[in-house]
């Protein structure tokens, strides 16, 4: 029995070194791979050393409910969402990413405790292991990248969805039109341009709609199949993406689509014609 507590005991030490052997190995090979695939297979990367990027959170409080290698007292926990979720979004914002663990001894600690929200950053580090479908990051390095959301565009961003959503296409227009655009990441400009691309389809100005579709799609590297797909019947049938079943008599002037302008039946007030006069109004009992 004792023999084999012993063995026990050493192997438990034996790992973590033997690990972290593999970790400062400049020859390790570095698979890139984004946080939501990691997230979603987290078995398929144990032991692997991995790069991707986060949109930093905050710091966080080490939870261990079993026995892992990151105690507080050896390790900084923090938080982040992968490089390009839309945090716009309630359902995406709430998604947060926790399992996040730096070693005390790095020289990146310092680093670590200065970053702000919404801070992108590149994270290499290794899965060392996985609990309820998470896994547990070990990470190694540390770097910024340029390119930050900030909360005024994450706010347009939010009010325009939800205009959306009620098809007040003109109001969400004004919202992602003071969205500001200088040093967003790609993916946030992504979404301004396809949201104004959306709005100006469903209004009848498809030619100013075809300019957002197409830089969103290229700003999307052609991956969206929606937004390619817009972006194509911007250009090619733009009649059917017209909203037409909004209801004129609820939609303020300024918010009625333009095709309405076309409409000889709903542009024209209805006039008697002849000897046709309006029946008095009976009196009430």
């Amino acid at each position: 029995m004792k023999r084999v507590l012993f063995a026990a005991a050493f192997l438990s030490t034996l790992a973590p070194a033997t690990a972290q052997g593999r970790l400062t190995d400049p020859d390790a090979t570095v698979v890139d791979v984004d946080l939501d695939t990691l997230r979603r297979a987290p078995e398929a990367f144990m032991n692997v050393r991995v790069r991707f990027d986060i949109q930093f959170c905050s710091l966080g409080r080490i939870w261990n409910p079993f026995f892992t290698r990151f105690v507080p007292s050896e390790y900084a926990n923090f938080y982040g969402w992968s490089g390009t979720q839309p945090i716009w979004q309630k359902e995406s914002y709430d998604d947060v990413f926790g399992m996040l663990f730096l070693s005390k001894s790095s020289t990146q600690l310092g680093d670590l405790y200065r970053y702000r929200t919404y801070d992108r950053l590149s994270i290499e580090g290794i899965v060392q292991n996985t609990f309820q479908g998470n896994p547990w990051i070990e990470v190694l390095a540390v770097s910024p990248i340029s390119g930050r959301v900030d909360t005024p565009t994450l706010a347009h961003l939010y009010r325009a969805q939800l205009h959306m959503e009620k098809r007040e296409w003109q109001k969400a227009i004004s919202e992602l039109s003071l969205a500001p655009g200088n040093d967003q990441p790609s993916h946030v400009l992504a979404a301004i341009n396809k949201g104004l691309g959306v709005c100006y389809l469903r209004t009848g100005e498809s030619q100013k709609a075809s300019v957002y579709l197409a830089t969103a799609d290229q700003l999307m590297g052609g991956t969206d199949i929606e937004t390619s797909r817009l972006a194509q019947a911007a250009v090619q049938d733009p009649a059917s993406q017209l909203d037409r079943a909004i209801d004129r008599s609820k939609v303020n002037e300024a918010n009625r689509p333009i095709w309405e302008a076309f409409d000889d039946v709903a542009g024209q007030p209805q006039q008697k014609t002849g000897d046709q006069t309006a029946e008095p109004a009976k009196p009430q009992r």
